[in-house]
């Protein structure tokens, strides 16, 4: 307890100082811009945002379009198919030896 307790008189002191000048050496302060409303950087990255997002939409939508078009005309390709009807197979099966006679 003794340690301790020497310890934090002789190192308290540093450490408080340390904490409190770290903020004000570490931390850079940002420079005021000086046209109002930002440098103009924003509005290139919002037009290609919304270039890259208005061009995304577009294709989603004619992928989604045309997509369901050839489906409707694959499913009506199958169902003009001719069909057989199915017959199931005589239960229970035959052994091997009975198919041959």
């Amino acid at each position: 307890m003794f340690s301790c307790r020497a310890a934090w008189q002789r190192c308290g002191p540093l450490a408080r100082r340390a904490a409190y000048r770290l903020p004000q050496d570490v931390v850079q302060r940002r420079l005021m811009s000086s046209t109002p409303g930002g440098s103009g950087e924003n509005i290139v990255y919002a037009l290609l945002c919304g270039g890259a997002l208005v061009g995304s939409v577009t294709y989603a939508y004619n992928t989604v379009v045309s997509d369901h078009t050839r489906y409707n005309e694959r499913i009506a390709e199958i169902k003009a198919r001719p069909t057989t009807e199915w017959v199931p197979k005589p239960w229970p099966p035959k052994s091997k030896d009975e198919e041959e006679v």
